[in-house]
């Protein structure tokens, strides 16, 4: 599922791509996929893409008549950008076609499909938005924010940071790299945190999550990707290979069918 530093990624490479150019065709090919306003896109026909920002996990496609297109990817969507003339895929759920003779694409590859749109008109209304947490790339993100988002909860690191009640945009993924960065163990509990380390888990989160950033477009330069790239991280999808810091191997344990990787010498267990 692409997380915050791929969803930046994607975000600033179709920007580049796709501001100023005007919707001429709207195809919705999947039912059930538009959640919210017209369920065949309609309103966009003729509008100019003005933005294209960022929400959590979720990408926001600003038009100019005050109409802004909400997409999550869920597990299996990605984005696709090319020239109209190629042919649609059996897999493509949606195509959004520009006047520059190229389409935006949204591939769903894997069942199920449940990647989802909304059409809206009023932002501060967007039911999916209204939902999240701070971001934790913005000037909010403070260390009293944080806490206070927290809130001394009795859940367990991993669960805390997954949740986009407390912090928006993290994933399963970057949550077990940021608790790497911050030497803490997914298993402690919140409250358990000290104040010296829950400054440090508050920082690790944007310096983890930047330099991802960072990372990816490094690799991916000013194209788009069907898969994440997560060649660089250092103990997720890593389970047995040799902590890059200590050598020690990184763990894994199943956590409600999500893994978890994590270094047993770096991130050892506190009993607090």
């Amino acid at each position: 599922m692409p997380e915050l530093p791929d969803l930046e990624v994607i975000r600033e490479n179709l920007a580049a791509r796709l501001l100023g150019r005007a919707v001429t065709a709207a195809a919705v090919r999947r039912p059930g996929l538009v959640q919210a306003g017209a369920a065949d896109l309609s309103p966009l026909l003729g509008r100019t893409l003005r933005d294209l920002t960022r929400r959590g996990k979720y990408l926001l496609f600003h038009f100019d008549t005050d109409h802004t297109l909400l997409v999550h990817l869920m597990r299996y969507g990605w984005l696709w950008h090319g020239p109209s003339r190629y042919e649609v895929t059996k897999a493509t759920t949606l195509v959004l076609s520009f006047n520059d003779g190229t389409d935006l694409r949204l591939i769903e590859p894997g069942t199920p499909q449940i990647a989802a749109v909304w059409l809206v008109s009023d932002l501060s209304q967007a039911e999916p938005l209204a939902k999240l947490g701070p971001e934790p790339l913005a000037p909010e993100f403070t260390l009293a924010a944080f806490a206070q988002a927290l809130g001394g909860k009795r859940r367990i690191l991993k669960k805390a940071l997954t949740d986009q009640s407390i912090v928006a945009g993290i994933g399963n993924a970057y949550a077990d790299e940021i608790l790497f960065w911050a030497r803490l163990s997914p298993f402690r509990y919140v409250h358990t945190l000290t104040p010296e380390e829950l400054e440090r888990l508050w920082r690790a989160i944007p310096e983890t999550l930047r330099w991802a950033i960072g990372e990816i477009k490094a690799r991916a330069g000013t194209n788009l990707f069907d898969k994440e790239i997560r060649d660089f991280l250092f103990v997720h999808g890593r389970a047995g290979a040799p902590c890059r810091v200590c050598g020690t191997p990184i763990g894994e344990v199943l956590l409600e069918n999500q893994r978890t990787n994590y270094c047993p010498r770096c991130q050892s267990v506190s009993l607090r």
